[in-house]
C-alpha cells in the first residue's frame, strides 16, 4: 500500500512538468510564426490560428513608372499601379506625399486615380470611369480598400499640369513617394518600403539676348567691355563672350570684362551672349568693333611673331635672333619695344641689356648685341601696315629703309634684312603677354 501510494503522487509530477514543456512549445510556435511575417500591436496572447497560419505583406509594382518630364506637347502621363496583397486577406492605406522645388509646384500637379480590370486598360487614351479620385501631389487622399488573400488590385494613375504651371515653374520638380500599408483587424500589419518618383518640369524658354554691347576702356593689349542684362523666365545664370567668333574665356557671372593678351593695333568683333542653369543659349548681341592701340607700351613686354612662330633670341652676344614654336614659359621669346632718340629698341627680357642689330660687316643675319645709344644699326622702327601687322624697319638710308624678314616659317630660321616689299615674311604681330 505505502509502494502504491508513492507511485499514485508521483503521477501530478510528471503532469506538471509535460504542461510546462507543452507550454514552452507553445509559446515558441507563436512567437515565432507572429514576427516573421508582422508586427504585433497588441499581447501575444491575442493571436487568432488564422495569422499564424499565414503572412500578411503587400507589395507594389510599376509606381516607378510616374517618373515623368512635363514638357509642351507631352503634359500628361498615365500608368498602373498593382498592389498584390499575401497570403492573408487584408485592408490597405495606399498615401502619396510630395516634396517640390518650388513648394507650390507639388499643388499644380493634378493626379487622378481609378481602378481598373487589368494594366492593360489604363493607357493614356483611357477615359475616365466617373468614379475617379482628384487631387494633387500636396494634397492627397489616402486610398483604402479590401484585398483577399494572394488577391490584386490595379489602380490608374494619370498626373499633368497645364502650360500655365509649366511656364510658372520651369526648371523645378517634385519628389513623389507612395506609403502602403496592409492591416489585419487590430493587431497586425505590414509596410511595404516606400517608393519615390520624380517629375521634373523642364526649363526650354532661353534668355533674350544682352543689348548695348560697348568697349568702355582699350589699350594697345587689352579691352574692357559691357552690356546690358538679359532676362530669362527662371534666371540668367551666366554670360558668355565671343572675339571675332571664338568664346573667350569662361562664363562670366557680372556685366563686364577685361580681355587681355591682345594684339597691338588690331580691329576685334565682339559679341555676348546668355545661358539660363538649364544650358539653354539666346541669341548673340548686336557685334561692337573694338580696336586697340596702333602703339606698344614702353613698359610691357611681347610675343612678336612671324606666321606661326615666335622670334626668339640668342642667350650671347651676337648671337643669332631666330624663330621657333610659341611656348609661353619661354622669356627668350618676349620683347619690349623702347623708345630712343632715333627709332626704338627691342629688347630682350631674358638678356637684359642686349638688344636687336641688324647685320654688320660679314654677317647676314639679325643679332642680340649689348645695347648702345650710338649704335644706328640699333635703332628700329616699327609701322602699322594692316590690321595687326607690324613691319619692323631699320636705315642707314631712311628714305628707303631696309626691312626684317623671316626666310622661311620653319624653326631655326634666323631674321634678316632686306630692301621693304609687300611681303608675308616681313609682317609680324606683337601679342602683350599675360604675366
Amino acid at each position: 500500500m505505502t509502494r502504491s501510494h508513492r507511485q499514485a503522487g508521483a503521477r501530478p509530477g510528471w503532469q506538471r512538468h509535460s504542461a510546462a514543456l507543452l507550454g514552452t512549445v507553445l509559446f515558441l510556435v507563436l512567437a515565432v510564426s507572429g514576427a516573421a511575417h508582422s508586427d504585433w500591436t497588441t499581447a501575444a496572447s491575442t493571436a487568432t490560428g488564422s495569422v499564424t497560419s499565414g503572412k500578411v505583406s503587400i507589395t507594389q509594382s510599376n509606381y516607378d513608372q510616374l517618373k515623368f518630364e512635363y514638357k509642351t506637347g507631352t503634359s500628361t502621363t498615365t500608368k498602373p499601379i498593382t498592389l498584390t496583397n499575401g497570403s492573408v486577406p487584408s485592408t490597405y492605406t495606399l498615401t502619396f506625399g510630395a516634396v517640390s522645388s518650388p513648394a507650390a509646384l507639388a499643388g499644380a500637379v493634378s493626379v487622378t486615380t481609378w481602378p481598373v480590370a487589368a494594366a492593360a486598360n489604363c493607357t493614356a487614351s483611357t477615359t475616365l470611369p466617373g468614379n475617379q479620385t482628384v487631387f494633387t501631389w500636396a494634397s492627397a487622399t489616402p486610398l483604402t480598400g479590401s484585398l483577399a488573400a494572394s488577391g490584386s488590385v490595379v489602380l490608374c494613375v494619370r498626373t499633368s499640369m497645364s502650360s500655365a504651371s509649366m511656364s510658372t515653374y520651369a526648371g523645378g520638380q517634385v519628389a513623389a513617394r507612395l506609403d502602403l500599408i496592409a492591416v489585419v483587424g487590430t493587431n497586425w500589419k505590414a509596410q511595404a518600403a516606400s517608393v519615390t518618383v520624380t517629375q521634373t518640369v523642364p526649363d526650354v524658354s532661353a534668355p533674350t539676348a544682352p543689348t548695348n554691347l560697348t568697349a568702355t576702356a582699350t589699350t594697345d593689349a587689352a579691352a574692357t567691355l559691357t552690356w546690358t542684362a538679359a532676362s530669362d523666365n527662371v534666371g540668367v545664370a551666366a554670360y558668355r563672350l565671343y572675339r571675332d567668333g571664338v568664346r573667350v574665356g569662361a562664363d562670366i557671372t557680372g556685366r563686364t570684362y577685361t580681355d587681355t593678351g591682345l594684339n597691338v593695333g588690331t580691329t576685334y568683333v565682339y559679341t555676348v551672349g546668355a545661358a539660363d542653369a538649364a544650358g539653354n543659349l539666346s541669341a548673340q548681341s548686336t557685334p561692337a568693333s573694338v580696336t586697340t592701340s596702333p602703339t606698344p607700351s614702353p613698359t610691357s613686354w611681347y610675343r612678336v611673331k612671324s606666321g606661326t612662330l615666335c622670334v626668339t633670341g640668342s642667350t650671347r652676344t651676337n648671337g643669332a635672333v631666330t624663330v621657333e614654336a610659341c611656348d609661353e614659359t619661354k622669356a627668350t621669346q618676349l620683347w619690349k619695344y623702347e623708345d630712343s632718340s632715333n627709332g626704338a629698341f627691342i629688347s630682350s627680357r631674358d638678356m637684359p641689356g642686349l638688344v636687336w642689330q641688324r647685320p654688320t660687316s660679314g654677317l647676314d643675319t639679325v643679332v642680340v648685341a649689348a645695347r648702345d645709344p650710338q649704335e644706328a644699326g640699333q635703332q628700329w622702327s616699327g609701322d602699322l601696315v594692316g590690321n595687326g601687322v607690324y613691319r619692323f624697319t631699320i636705315g642707314p638710308n631712311k628714305n628707303k629703309p631696309d626691312c626684317a624678314y623671316a626666310p622661311a616659317n620653319t624653326a631655326g630660321t634666323a631674321l634678316k634684312v632686306q630692301p621693304c616689299i609687300a611681303a608675308a615674311s616681313q609682317q609680324f604681330t606683337l601679342t602683350a603677354a599675360n604675366g
